[in-house]
Formats: C-alpha cells, sequence, structure tokens
C-alpha cells in the first residue's frame, strides 16, 4: 500500500514538472512573439513613413504657383505611385490577418496577365528612376480567371523587392510566357543573391533575412505573394542562379 502511494506521489510530481515545463516553454513563445511584434510595429510605421514623406513632399511642391508642366506630371506620377506601394503595404498587413484566422478568399474573373504587368511595372516605373526595368511579354493576350487585384499586389511586391535589392544603374526584368496549360511570371534583379542558408527563411511570416539588415521592410511581401500564388493553386518559387544569370529570380506559375 505504501509503495502504491510513494509511485502516486512521484507520478504527481512528474506529471506536475511537465506542465511547469509546458509554461514554461509556452511563456517562452510568447516573450518571443511580443517582441516580434514590437519589432514589427516599429517596421510597420517605417514602411507607412517610406511612401507617406515623397507624396507630402511631392503634393506641396505641386502646389507652388507657376510649376512648369514637367515638374507637375512628374509630381504626379510619384505621389500615384507611391500612394499604389502604400495600398499594396495596407492590403499585406489585411491579407496577414486574413490568413491568420483563415479568411484570406479570392475574387476571380477573366484577366490577361500581360496587361497586368504592363500596368504594374508603369506604376512602378516611377519609384525607379535609376533602374532600367524590361518588361517581356508575348505580342497576343495571356488570360485566365484569376483575381486581377491579388496579382497586382503579388507582382508589385516582387517588383518592390527588386528594386529595394538591388543597386541603382542595374537592370529589374519581368518576363510573362505562356504554355499549353500555364502562365509563367518572373522578376529579375541584379543584386546580391540570397544565401542558400537563408532560403528556407524566405517565405515566413514578419521574418527578414540577416543580409537585408540594412534594407527596411515589413517581412510580409514574399509570405503574401506566396499565399495568393498558391490561393490561385499556383507556385512561388526561388530560381536557382547560374553563370550566365547571376542576381535573384522569383518566378510563379499559374494554371491557364
Amino acid at each position: 500500500m505504501q509503495m502504491q502511494h510513494e509511485q502516486t506521489h512521484e507520478q504527481i510530481i512528474e506529471a506536475l514538472q511537465r506542465q511547469v515545463d509546458e509554461l514554461t516553454k509556452a511563456n517562452l513563445v510568447l516573450k518571443e512573439q511580443l517582441a516580434r511584434k514590437e519589432q514589427f510595429t516599429a517596421m510597420i510605421a517605417h514602411e507607412l513613413r517610406g511612401p507617406l514623406a515623397p507624396i507630402i513632399n511631392y503634393a506641396q511642391m505641386i502646389a507652388r504657383p507657376n510649376q512648369r508642366p514637367e515638374t507637375v506630371k512628374r509630381g504626379t506620377s510619384i505621389i500615384i505611385s507611391q500612394a499604389h506601394r502604400l495600398t499594396r503595404l495596407v492590403k499585406d498587413l489585411l491579407d496577414a490577418t486574413h490568413l491568420t484566422f483563415n479568411q484570406f478568399s479570392l475574387t476571380c474573373a477573366e484577366c490577361d496577365i500581360v496587361t497586368l504587368a504592363k500596368e504594374v511595372v508603369e506604376q512602378l516605373r516611377p519609384l525607379a528612376p535609376y533602374h532600367q526595368i524590361v518588361l517581356e511579354t508575348p505580342d497576343s493576350p495571356v488570360v485566365g480567371d484569376w483575381d486581377s487585384g491579388r496579382l497586382q499586389q503579388a507582382l508589385g511586391n516582387l517588383l518592390d523587392n527588386a528594386m529595394k535589392y538591388s543597386d541603382e544603374g542595374s537592370t529589374i526584368t519581368v518576363y510573362v510566357s505562356a504554355s499549353d496549360d500555364m502562365a509563367h511570371v518572373s522578376v529579375h534583379n541584379q543584386g546580391a543573391g540570397i544565401p542558400s542558408a537563408e532560403i528556407h527563411q524566405l517565405f515566413r511570416p514578419y521574418v527578414r533575412l540577416q543580409g537585408t539588415s540594412g534594407r527596411q521592410g515589413s517581412g510580409l511581401g514574399l509570405y503574401i505573394t506566396k499565399s495568393i500564388i498558391e490561393a490561385h493553386e499556383g507556385s512561388l518559387r526561388l530560381e536557382l542562379p547560374s553563370p550566365e544569370r547571376q542576381g535573384t529570380t522569383f518566378s510563379f506559375d499559374l494554371p491557364l
């Protein structure tokens, strides 16, 4: 009887210890999440200031009397481009919440990815005056049943990344092509490649690579882009560099 009592006592102690270990582990996870949330809040504040500053500056410039037409035209282009960038950031934030609660959805209709790519490139071109942005597309439309707004968001994120992580004076190339049952889109920049040890972290939310510490960002762009492409039953990937094609290339396929 005493032996059974001792075994029961030991089992209770072991059960309590397991609970303590689990609570300690959960507490560490919560602390890490809180620290990441605070860091993320600071990054978002910086990201929001990024587009807002030129919007305000160029709006003030345009408002001055006797401005030359070319100054007004350029200022207007910058304001519109930065507003699109701000809209994408807000969508990324909302979509991150929707994904957390499994509320992410698409509104699909007939969409030409060639026209869409041209529109996105023209929206962002004023933000990269010292980059050369090259667009290579087929002569004929590539049409699928897709969510146009989401794909603009996805391609815009990839172009934002390409501009952010490549030097001024370099070339960014957007390719669009199609096979019998797939549309193919890729964005290539001539910046430094991504270390193989960090590739597994690319598509995680709120995570920024160690090598990008000098670049500000929310850490959401690739995560949201991957979610958008996969919601279309497509795939997003990082292409391996080759001796003929150095830099970084992200590609995605969409079923036609």
